[in-house]
């Protein structure tokens, strides 16, 4: 029975991922079904299968419009940003470098919250020791905030 709860977790976060991936309208759609709450929770998921569709969906809504990246923020997920930004799996730690480069790409409230929750050293971190696609994630996101 848990694996197929987990199962379904997964599949769940995997449809979310591919109907973020697209025009604001497309994550406009998912933000107003009130789901972004209970996304955002699946990023303290300590199975991968669940977690990397989680991050990734996470990612995809902060790459809309400044409001939809506010409606990720104030769902809280910037508090699972230090485990993500210093998981052991690099694709994880890739995925959430890559949300932070989105999230610094906003409003300076936004990027102010990037810094409140003490992120830039873990990215900065990431730039200096992660792999290279990690790596240039990391650095679109000093840049991104200029």
């Amino acid at each position: 029975k848990q694996w197929y709860q987990r199962r379904v977790r997964a599949d769940a976060c995997w449809a979310l991922s591919y109907l973020t991936d697209g025009a604001d309208d497309q994550i406009q759609m998912v933000i107003n079904s009130g789901v972004t709450p209970y996304l955002v929770e699946h990023l303290a998921q300590s199975d991968v299968r669940v977690l990397t569709p989680a991050v990734r969906a996470v990612g995809n809504i902060v790459t809309g419009s400044a409001t939809q990246t506010q409606t990720a923020l104030d769902s809280g997920c910037l508090s699972y940003f230090p485990a993500l930004l210093q998981h052991h799996k690099e694709t994880i730690k890739k995925e959430a470098v890559w949300t932070i480069s989105n999230i610094t790409a906003g409003t300076k409230d936004q990027i102010q919250a990037v810094i409140d929750h003490n992120l830039i050293p873990l990215v900065v971190n990431a730039l200096a020791t992660a792999d290279f696609n990690t790596q240039k994630e990391a650095a679109w996101s000093g840049y991104r905030s200029e």
